[in-house]
């Protein structure tokens, strides 16, 4: 987020957990938008950047936060069989105004996270966990059953395991510290194959890693850092087809791209947030092969800090959208839209809060119509009973893939699962 620079403290701090519980929520049905046309989706929604902007159905899903919470960030969801009868259960985790060093934001303010857990057909509260920290990224690990978040996105930076069933939580400590000279933590979260991915967060300067490979050392809470790539790679501009060097300052919401996508389908995607531009990352391995999209929205000059991004995998479905300065969850249906949508938001750093659709070979983002104080989180839920089928993949950034496609985080298993205990 452009606030990560703010704070700057030396040293690691062990985390603490506090767990309550609540209930509450609500649900409110959209009704069926009109479709665009079947295939836009490479450069836009319906009509391409510059037509008039189209306004999804819309309704709250979430009216506000438990009494002491405040501050919506990140979403992603999961389905256990020990928890609200084995049905999807979304999450967002509250800031609470935590400084992004994990130290209180106001003299005596709360030091922790509040993770909410809320039904996905009645948005009742399942469940309420504190955790200790600013929670920055938040995702879901289906084949363990558990959530996986990271604190303090500036220094002090750590990885949480999540078991929203018992509400027990491990803390894991990062080798190597992220941090360097202070400056420096751990952001989003992408899963892919059991394979997790951590954006690195305000980096010290220009040399520092855009992301890590982690593997997860059980027997002694380590979660062990390896760069995939870094912020003065070498990128192919995809607008100018020329070779750049990246020289990334910011490097925020990272996303598995799903199947549907129209373009880089199954690459590890990184958004420079304060640097308006995306890094595609392809072969991740020893020599990952890396693009870079600049991005324009509709403001001339404006540079977007993206911080949300999803794709529609189904005709049928549900963009969930985190409205941090509103304390809501709204949710849009995006029926008719085709699979490969390419959404994102701009949250209000510069006065242009929007959720857009996103061209992937101009780099546009064309606004909704909608209206958002501070869009943060996206999250899409397709509908498998409006024709997706059983077998589809929800590409969320688990984000994952509030956030990726085929979300299996477990991080142990097998080499593959990239965990060593």
């Amino acid at each position: 987020m452009l606030g990560k620079r703010v704070s700057r403290v030396l040293g690691y701090t062990a985390l603490s957990i506090a767990i309550i519980a609540s209930t509450g929520g609500f649900l409110a049905a959209p009704a069926a938008p009109a479709a665009p046309n079947a295939l836009g989706q490479l450069v836009g929604h319906a009509g391409g950047h510059g037509a008039p902007p189209a306004t999804l159905p819309q309704s709250t899903f979430v009216s506000g936060p438990p009494a002491w919470a405040k501050g919506p960030d990140d979403i992603t969801h999961l389905a256990l069989r020990g928890l609200d009868h084995g049905r999807d259960v979304i999450y967002t985790a509250y800031q609470n105004g935590v400084n992004p060093n994990g130290t209180p934001g106001s003299p005596g303010g709360p030091t922790y996270s509040t993770v909410v857990g809320y039904d996905r057909i009645s948005g009742a509260i399942v469940r309420t966990l504190n955790v200790t920290g600013k929670v920055d990224g938040l995702s879901a690990d289906r084949w363990m059953g558990t959530l996986i978040a990271t604190v303090n996105e500036d220094d002090h930076s750590g990885l949480l395991l999540i078991d929203p069933a018992t509400g027990g939580v491990a803390t894991y400590t990062y080798s190597p510290d992220p941090a360097v000279s202070g400056n420096g933590g751990t952001d989003s979260i992408a899963v892919r194959a059991g394979v997790i991915y951590v954006a690195h967060s305000n980096p010290n300067d220009t040399t520092q890693a855009t992301d890590y490979l982690v593997t997860l050392h059980r027997s002694t809470l380590v979660a062990q850092l390896t760069p995939v790539f870094f912020d003065d790679s070498s990128a192919l501009n995809v607008l100018t087809h020329s070779t750049v060097s990246l020289a990334l300052t910011d490097p925020d919401t990272n996303f598995i791209m799903p199947a549907s996508s129209p373009r880089f389908a199954g690459e590890l995607a990184t958004i420079g947030q304060a640097d308006g531009q995306i890094v595609f990352a392809s072969h991740l391995g020893n020599h990952p092969l890396l693009h870079v999209l600049p991005v324009l929205d509709n403001r001339s000059g404006n540079i977007p800090p993206l911080d949300g991004m999803a794709v529609a995998t189904c005709s049928a479905g549900t963009l969930y959208v985190v409205d941090a300065k509103a304390n809501t969850l709204l949710a849009l249906n995006t029926t008719g839209w085709p699979a490969g949508t390419v959404f994102v938001g701009e949250p209000s750093d510069n006065g242009n809060p929007l959720v857009g659709t996103l061209n992937l070979l101009t780099g546009n983002i064309t606004p909704l119509g909608n209206h958002f104080v501070s869009p943060k989180g996206l999250l899409f839920i397709a509908d498998y009973f409006g024709g997706c089928g059983l077998g589809g993949h929800d590409g969320d950034r688990t984000h994952g893939a509030s956030h990726g496609e085929g979300a299996r985080g477990r991080g142990e298993r097998g080499s593959d699962r990239r965990s060593a205990d």
